[in-house]
Order: structure tokens, then C-alpha cells, then sequence
């Protein structure tokens, strides 16, 4: 009860809720309502109100929060607005980065009402008409507030503006992907931290050269100064320090903060990583992503978006370590000592996910690839409706944050001994392990995407459905109906993901990085062009690598069938090949190049029958490889384009497909000794009256009970961790590591009976019409 009546007493109170990832949010603090994905905060120089920038989905805006009432007194609209937000000392003005724009937008705030007007427009690149990707994000001012200082993340360059004149003079080349930019004291020198080389560059300011660069850890993020002399070990008490200064940088792909020694003249050494995990051999996904420091110096608070937690610090000693857990929404992304002492939170996606069965519909939607959905706000739809929140909490004393701490622990699935642990009888059954061998010797495992449950299934009439929301039922998805009824229908199944983009990456790395969180609302939402979530950028690389990865460095074999790659031009296509690159070079000699990646103008037929030609090949030899990832995402649609297919010819179509491969793998000779697991890669094109996240899923294996419904609350990861046991392969994250395994729709006798695929009863050429 102490910990309910501290919440009364000091904060808001908000309900508990579950997410489809698994993970419980008791959130501390007053929540204030903020826009889609809100990013950065700054506070204005009068010290009275927050700025907020919220740079998702929905148009991006700045938000403006009265500090002492706890509410929003305005928010105005940018072009775009990215990560960038400064208040320039002394003054009302307000700087921005424009994302897509290549601009840098100044504002001014009205000190007496939080108005926030824009003044000016300033251009951040040579020359806007060939501005090509570039894309404005962290800004930061110089001492004197005369220059500013611009990351363009996609050109690899700082870009430096007079203030007075408004004019561009220049740009420096900086290393690849710059995300913060810190100024430091004096002004001489700014420090650049880069996404995609794992490392702080520093910058002469008077002519932008390139002073040093320090390596740091995958995706080094935020950084903070604090200008003091770190506390010398306990023998060298009288010999002085050689540092003036410390600099924390936090490494999102990492469990890490790590903390540097300054010199006098701004060189950095290494002192210490900080673990911020919440476990000892906790596994990666804590996402360090955002600090702040108490204002006696003494704490650190780190924003761990991945464990929707504020690690708290104690940084005092010559040993740092975390002292406590502060329970958050959903994803923090930034955390900031207000100065009175109190601490807002940013939280990215919210307190809660939400049903949604107004939700989108491919049939009245103009869905163009990889683009999102136009109009989003008159519809529920998952990107515009995870609105984030600003939270406020005095900072808690010892006793408050012991409630804290246990607070996160106990919403955490996520238990090493259990991740890392024996399984129980049952899954050790079906578990490859020293010295045991799993009865599954191959898994093949099916992305598909968009779907939600009810779109597909709910008019299945076993499990959980809305009939009224199946927009693609039985007429439509014959095979996936008639699957889920001869073998299991998983009607509580959710997907980790909001899109396609995260979405690739949750069913492939167990964990969306989090330059994919942060980026991908802004193509779907029509302002960046740049799609670069597929294996084809070096700031994307998950922490442990992907599925396949995890496969071939544990001996395991694989073949890949259209994930990661990139196709080769229909005017390009000379017999079979269809593939011109595969973009993780590790799988670059298991790929099939004959199976076309993600192409919607390619019949998922086609694809199924270039699988089945290849699956033949291996039940003759009696050898296939042990793990085959195969690509069937026609269910995309392309929604009401004029002359493309109909969406229900391209679901019937990747019915028909997943059919086939179900059949033919029945049929083969290696039947008794594979399973396989069809997922969506997200569920955001439609309508779900339990959840907008829940999804169809399937697992048809000889080993799978027959003709059941099995309610149990699974997710995206809880299929990974399944084939990573069956394969005897690692945890990733701490997401698959802490998911379900999916065991209990399994029965230790096999039934061989095999599958035979339906044809389907809708047209599979229909096209749309006029709109």
C-alpha cells in the first residue's frame, strides 16, 4: 500500500496496463498528452515552460507546456521537425531541426504566454533544389549565440549557420550519421556522436576540422557534460586528477553508458562503462537512449527505451552503478532535470496500445508501398493513434525508489534464469540442447504482412473474432482458415511492431534498433523518401544480429528465400535470377536468388512455386537446411491504386501461395521432422476490436495438437524464441529471451497427416477501378 499512496499523493495515477510486447506499464508521474513519437524537450529561458518536439506519424509540431500547472498552452506545426529543439540562452528564441526539409526553423516564444510563432526559415544545405536526402536533425548553438550548428544525418555533414545573417557558411564532413552534437565549454571544440561508427568525433569549430575520434560502443546517442573532475580511486585520494571534466555518452545497441575523462585540452579516455541492466547477464535491448544529471551532480538518469525505465545512477564514486529503476510508459525517449529539481519524462508511444475497429482498410485507402496511409487521423490507425506523453515527477528519495525499482521488475517478463535456464519438461521435449536432439530438425518460417486478426479471422467462429471486421474471410483466406481450424488458431496473438518497417525488423532481430524507431514515422508519414530498414544501413544493425545470424554462427544451417535483399529491375531480369544484392553479407551464400524479394507486381504464386522447386530438391537428397526463412508479403496489397490488383486478389493470392508451401512440405519425405511458423510482420492495415497490434499467426507441424484453439498471450518474439530452442540457438534481446514459447499447442505424438492446399475462390486478376 506504500507505494499506492505515493502515487496519490505526488503523481497522477494511471492503470496498469499490458502491451503486445509482453511488458506491464505502471508509468510514475503526471501525465501530460503529447503528439505522435514527442523526442526532445528543452525548457525555455525563463525556466516557466517545457518544449516538446514531436516528431512522428502526425504532422510534427512543437508543443509548449506550462511547467507549474501541468498543462499545454499551445502547439504550432513545422513542415517537419526532427530530434533538433534549442532555446537560445538569454533569449526567446527557438531553433529546429527540419528533418526532410534541410531547414532549420526559428521560432519565438512569448515569455508571458508560451505563444510559439515562427520567425524564420534558414537553410541548413547548399542549395535546397538538390538537397537530395538530406535530413536536419540535433541542433546546438556556439557560446555567443551567433552560430548554429546542424547535423545532417543522411549527408554525413555539420552544417553551420550564421545567426545574424541567416545565411550557410558551410559544411563540415562529419562520420556516418550524426546524431547529437554537444558544444563544448568556451566554445573551441564541438563533439559529434555518429550512429553508424560506434564513435564521438570532435570538431575545431574556427574551421571544422577534425581533431579526434573516440571510439564509444554500437549507436552512441545522447551525450552529457559535466564539468568537474570525475572522483580519483580511493589510492590516488591526494594525487589530483589529470581530467577537468567528464563526458557520458549512451550507446542504444549496448546495456551501456560509458563514461569519459576530459582533458584540459578536450582530449577523451575511457573511465568506465556503466551497465545499465536491470539483471546480471541481462541480455541486450535496455536501449540507452537519453541522460540527464540531478542538480547536486550525484545521479545520472538514463532513459531506457527499450525497458520503459529511467536507470538511475549514482555517479559520486570513483565506481558508478545504477542505484534504482523509475517506471515510464511506453519507449522514453528523452529525460531532463527540470530546475526546480523535478524530472520530466518523455514517452514516445504512450500508456497503452488500443483496439481499433474503425481501423484502416486497404479497400478504401490508397496504400502506396512503404508509404503509410493518407488521412490517417479520420481513421484508427496505429501510427496516429500511439499518442506519447510527457511525464513530471519530483525526483524520488531512497525509499521511493526501492518502490520504483520493484515496480519495473515485476512489469519486466523478462527472468535470466528462465532466458538462460533449463526449460521445463514439456519444452525441453521439444528443445535442441546438449546432448538432446529436438524430434524438428527443419523450420521454415513465413513472414507475411499487415493483417490484423480479425481482418483474416474473424469470422472463423472459434476463437476471439468480430465477423464484422473480416475483411478478408473465409471466401478470401480459404487455406488460412481452413489451417487454423485443422490445426491451431492463436486467437491472442499480437505483433511487437506499429509498421512494416519495425515490423521486418522485430520478426528478424527480436528488437526494432532504435534508428528504426525513431526514423521510420517519418517516411510513412510522407517526409523523408529514405527506406533503409532492410539490411541496407549500417546505423540499422541490430545488437545481435538477425535470426539468420544467430543460425549460422551457431553451425545451424539456412537458406533465405526473399528477406534482405534487393531485386534486380524487371527490364534486368534474364532467366530465372531475380535478385541483384543481398544486403547482409553474411547471408550472401544462402540466398535463393530465383525467389523475388518484397514486389507486389510479383505473384506470391510464383514465389511459392520457386520454394516448392527448391524443397523438392531437398526431400530427394533426404537433406534440407535447418532453418528457411521465406518472404510471402502480397498481403501488403497496394490497396486502391487504380489498375493494381484488388486487395482481395492479392490476399487470395498469398492464401493460395502459403497453401502451396504447406502442401508441398506435407507431402515431402521431411514432413515428420519440420515445422512451420507464419507470421505477419505487423498488423497496422486494419481492424481489430480486441487490439490493433493482434495478428493471425500459425504453427502447423506434425507436432502440433489439431483442431484446437489455444487463447494463450503470445507475440512476435514468443515465435523466435520457439525455433531458437528448437534450433538450440541464443536469445537475442531480452524481448525473445522473456516471450512465451509457443509449446503448449504441441503434443509429443506426431500426426503426419498431411495438408492439402484449397485453390482459390475469388478471382486472382481483378483490378481496381476508378477511385
Amino acid at each position: 500500500m506504500k507505494f499506492l499512496v505515493f502515487l496519490f499523493a505526488s503523481a497522477t495515477l494511471v492503470a496498469q496496463t499490458l502491451l503486445p510486447s509482453g511488458w506491464k506499464l505502471d508509468p510514475a508521474g503526471q501525465q501530460v498528452a503529447a503528439g505522435t513519437f514527442p523526442m526532445s524537450e528543452a525548457v525555455s529561458s525563463n525556466g516557466k515552460y517545457l518544449l516538446v518536439l514531436n516528431g512522428g506519424y502526425n504532422p510534427p509540431s512543437i508543443e509548449v507546456i506550462d511547467i507549474a500547472n501541468k498543462r499545454e498552452v499551445g502547439r504550432t506545426g513545422l513542415p517537419d521537425a526532427w530530434l533538433g529543439l534549442v532555446v537560445a540562452p538569454g533569449s526567446h528564441r527557438v531553433y529546429v531541426g527540419g528533418g526532410s526539409t534541410g531547414m532549420v526553423y526559428e521560432l519565438s516564444l512569448n515569455p508571458a504566454t508560451g505563444a510559439l510563432a515562427r520567425t524564420r526559415a534558414l537553410v541548413a544545405v547548399p542549395d535546397l533544389n538538390k538537397k537530395g536526402a538530406s535530413f536536419i536533425g540535433d541542433v546546438a548553438l556556439s557560446p555567443s549565440g551567433r552560430y548554429l550548428y546542424a547535423a545532417d544525418l543522411y549527408g554525413n555533414k555539420i552544417s553551420v549557420i550564421d545567426l545574424h545573417s541567416g545565411k550557410l557558411l558551410g559544411q563540415w564532413k562529419s562520420g556516418r550519421r550524426p546524431y547529437q552534437i554537444l558544444v563544448a565549454p568556451g566554445g573551441g571544440q564541438i563533439f559529434v556522436t555518429c550512429w553508424a561508427d560506434g564513435s564521438i568525433y570532435e570538431y575545431d569549430t574556427s574551421n571544422g576540422r577534425e581533431l579526434s575520434r573516440t571510439r564509444v560502443g554500437a549507436h552512441p546517442t545522447a551525450m552529457l557534460w559535466l564539468n568537474e573532475p570525475p572522483p580519483p580511486p580511493p589510492n590516488e585520494q591526494s594525487a589530483g586528477s589529470r581530467y577537468t571534466a567528464r563526458l557520458f555518452v549512451a550507446a542504444s545497441n549496448t546495456n551501456n553508458v560509458y563514461s569519459f575523462g576530459v582533458t584540459g585540452d578536450h582530449r577523451l579516455a575511457m573511465l568506465e562503462p556503466i551497465s545499465v541492466s536491470a539483471a546480471m547477464l541481462h541480455a541486450l535491448g535496455m536501449t540507452p537512449s537519453s541522460l540527464a544529471i540531478s542538480p547536486n551532480h550525484e545521479r545520472l538518469y538514463v532513459a531506457c527505451s527499450g525497458s520503459n525505465a529511467i536507470a538511475v545512477v549514482n555517479i559520486a564514486g570513483p565506481g558508478s552503478h545504477v542505484v534504482g529503476l523509475i517506471p515510464t510508459g511506453w519507449y522514453p525517449t528523452a529525460v531532463r532535470v527540470l530546475p526546480d529539481g523535478e524530472i520530466a519524462i518523455l514517452n514516445g508511444k504512450g500508456l497503452r496500445s488500443f483496439p481499433n475497429p474503425k481501423g484502416p482498410s486497404p479497400n478504401q485507402t490508397l496504400a502506396p508501398i512503404r508509404a503509410g496511409i493518407p488521412n490517417a487521423a479520420d481513421m484508427q490507425y496505429t501510427p496516429s493513434m500511439q499518442q506519447g506523453t510527457v511525464a513530471f515527477l519530483a525526483a524520488p528519495d531512497d525509499n521511493q525508489l526501492v518502490e520504483f525499482t520493484k515496480t519495473v521488475l515485476v512489469d519486466s517478463p523478462y527472468q535470466a534464469d528462465k532466458a538462460y535456464g533449463p526449460p521445463n519438461a514439456r519444452d525441453a521435449f521439444f528443445s535442441r540442447n546438449e546432448g538432446h536432439a529436438s524430434p524438428i530438425q527443419h523450420v521454415i518460417y513465413v513472414i507475411k504482412s499487415g493483417r490484423t486478426y480479425d481482418q483474416v479471422l474473424g469470422d472463423l467462429g472459434e476463437g476471439n473474432g468480430d465477423k464484422s471486421l473480416a475483411l478478408f474471410g473465409a471466401s478470401v483466406t480459404t487455406n488460412l482458415h481452413r489451417l487454423a481450424r485443422e490445426f491451431v488458431d492463436y486467437d491472442n496473438f499480437y505483433e511487437n511492431s506499429d509498421s512494416a518497417a519495425d515490423g521486418q525488423n522485430w520478426a528478424s532481430a527480436a528488437i526494432a534498433p532504435d534508428y528504426t524507431e525513431k526514423l521510420w514515422p517519418n517516411v510513412w508519414g510522407h517526409r523523408s523518401k529514405v527506406y533503409d530498414f532492410e539490411g541496407d544501413e549500417p546505423a540499422n544493425t541490430p545488437a545481435a544480429g538477425y535470426i539468420w545470424d544467430n543460425a549460422l554462427q551457431a553451425g545451424i544451417s539456412v537458406r533465405d528465400y526473399g528477406e534482405w535483399v534487393t531485386n534486380l529491375p524487371f527490364s534486368s531480369v534474364k532467366g530465372a535470377r531475380q535478385i541483384a544484392h543481398v544486403n547482409d553479407p553474411a547471408l550472401a551464400g544462402d540466398v535463393d536468388l530465383n525467389f523475388r524479394g518484397f514486389d507486389p507486381e510479383y505473384s506470391d504464386v510464383d514465389r511459392a512455386k520457386e520454394f516448392i522447386r527448391e524443397w523438392k530438391r531437398f526431400a530427394a537428397s533426404g537433406n534440407a537446411p535447418r532453418l528457411l526463412v521465406v518472404r510471402l508479403a502480397n498481403d501488403h496489397t497496394l490497396g486502391a491504386l487504380r489498375g493494381a490488383l484488388t486487395p482481395s486478389a492479392y490476399v487470395a493470392q498469398n492464401d493460395y501461395a502459403t497453401g502451396m508451401v504447406v502442401d508441398a512440405v506435407s507431402h515431402s519425405s521431411l514432413w515428420p521432422s519440420t515445422a512451420i511458423f507464419i507470421v505477419e510482420d505487423n498488423s497496422s492495415d486494419g481492424a481489430d476490436h480486441v487490439d490493433s497490434h493482434r495478428a493471425p499467426a500459425s504453427v502447423i507441424s506434425p507436432y502440433t495438437h489439431r483442431g484446437v484453439v489455444d487463447s494463450t498471450r503470445y507475440n512476435q518474439m514468443s515465435v523466435l524464441r520457439t525455433m531458437e530452442m528448437i534450433l538450440g540457438l541464443r536469445p537475442m534481446t531480452q524481448f525473445d529471451a522473456a516471450a512465451r514459447p509457443m509449446f503448449a499447442s504441441f503434443s509429443q505424438q506426431a500426426d503426419t497427416r498431411p495438408y492439402s492446399a484449397v485453390k482459390p475462390k475469388v478471382s486472382l486478376a481483378e483490378q481496381n477501378g476508378s477511385r
